[in-house]
C-alpha cells in the first residue's frame, strides 16, 4: 500500500511509536501531545493516517514526527503494518489515536526491556482503577486465559515483532499475541497507558467484528487453543458474552457451555444463567 512521508528522521531512534489514526483530529492531537511530552526523548512517531476524509494534520517543527497516509482505509491491522514497516527504531511501541500516554511511559518500557524482549505497563480508563496483569517470564499458558495486554501498554524488541493479520477486522490484537505468545514478557505494574470512553464510531471494529474474529481464530489457531486450553475456555467465555450483549441468546449459551467444559467456572454458569432469564 503507498503512502506518503512527509518528514525524514536522520538518525535511529531507540522507540519507533506507531499510532494510526482516522478521522478523529481533535482526539489525534492530544495523542500526539501525550507522545511529545514523555521523559525518554529517543523516539520516533510514525503517525498513520487510514485514508481519513479530511487528510491528518501533524505539529510542524519536530523532526521526530512524521506521517503517512494510506490512500485506501484498511482498518487497524493494516495501518499498524504500515507505521511498522517504516519504523526504524530499536523497540516498537503503539498508541491509539483516541487514547494517551502517561509521561512516563517509554521509561516504563525502557526498564522493562532491560529484562525482556516484551515490556508491558499496566492502563485505565482516564479517572479509573488500573488493569493489567502481573505477567513476567514465559507466560504462554496464561497470556491468552484472560484479557490480552493492551497494545498501547506493550513494547517490543523490533526484530521479532510479526505483522498483525490484515484480514481480522475485529479482534487482531488477539491474533497477533497468539503468534507472539511464546515470548517471554516482563512487566512493569505502573499505570503508563490511558484509554477513554466514548462515543465516536469505531471503524471496522465493534462486538459484531470481535465475535467473528475469536470464532475465526478458534479454527485458524487450532493448535495452540488445544494446547492451552484456559486461553480456549477464555474464548469461548469471551464470545458468550459478545453474543449476549447483541441479544443472541443461543450462540451465547452455546459458547458457555463450551467454555464451562474447558473449565468449569461459576462465573461462567452465572453468565449462561443470565442469557437465559435475560429479556433482552
Amino acid at each position: 500500500m503507498p503512502f506518503r512521508p512527509e518528514r525524514l528522521v536522520t538518525t535511529t531512534p531507540e522507540f519507533s511509536i506507531i499510532l494510526p489514526t482516522y478521522g478523529r483530529p481533535a482526539f489525534l492531537a492530544e495523542a500526539i501531545q501525550s507522545v511529545l511530552a514523555q521523559t525518554v526523548e529517543d523516539f520516533e512517531l510514525i503517525v498513520v493516517d487510514d485514508a481519513s476524509t479530511e487528510p491528518a494534520r501533524i505539529p510542524t517543527g519536530d523532526a521526530r514526527i512524521r506521517l503517512l497516509r494510506r490512500e485506501v482505509n484498511g482498518g487497524p491491522a493494516a495501518a499498524r503494518n504500515t507505521g511498522l514497516a517504516a519504523a526504524t527504531g530499536k523497540y516498537v511501541a503503539f498508541i491509539d489515536d483516541d487514547d494517551l500516554y502517561d509521561p512516563h511511559r517509554l521509561q516504563m518500557a525502557r526498564d522493562g526491556l532491560l529484562k525482556a524482549p516484551i515490556a508491558l505497563c499496566w492502563y485505565n480508563y482516564i479517572g479509573e482503577s488500573p488493569h493489567g496483569r502481573r505477567l513476567d517470564a514465559d507466560v504462554a499458558d496464561q497470556l491468552l486465559a484472560g484479557l490480552v495486554p493492551h497494545l498501547g501498554a506493550t513494547a517490543v524488541t523490533s526484530s521479532i515483532v510479526v505483522p498483525f493479520d490484515e484480514s481480522y477486522l475485529g479482534a487482531e490484537d488477539v491474533e497477533w499475541w497468539i503468534r507472539m505468545a511464546d515470548i517471554p514478557v516482563a512487566t512493569v505494574p505502573e499505570v503508563g497507558y490511558r484509554l477513554r470512553r466514548h462515543t465516536e464510531v469505531r471503524i471496522n471494529h465493534g462486538t459484531q467484528g470481535r465475535l467473528q474474529g475469536s470464532r475465526r481464530m478458534l479454527d485458524a489457531h487450532a493448535d495452540f487453543f488445544d494446547a492451552h486450553p484456559d486461553a480456549a475456555a477464555f474464548r469461548w467465555k469471551r464470545i458468550g458474552l459478545m453474543a449476549s450483549s447483541m441479544g443472541d441468546r443461543w450462540q451465547a449459551l452455546s459458547a458457555f457451555a463450551k467454555s464451562f467444559r474447558l473449565r468449569p467456572a461459576g462465573k461462567t454458569l452465572g453468565h449462561a444463567l443470565y442469557a437465559v432469564f435475560s429479556r433482552r
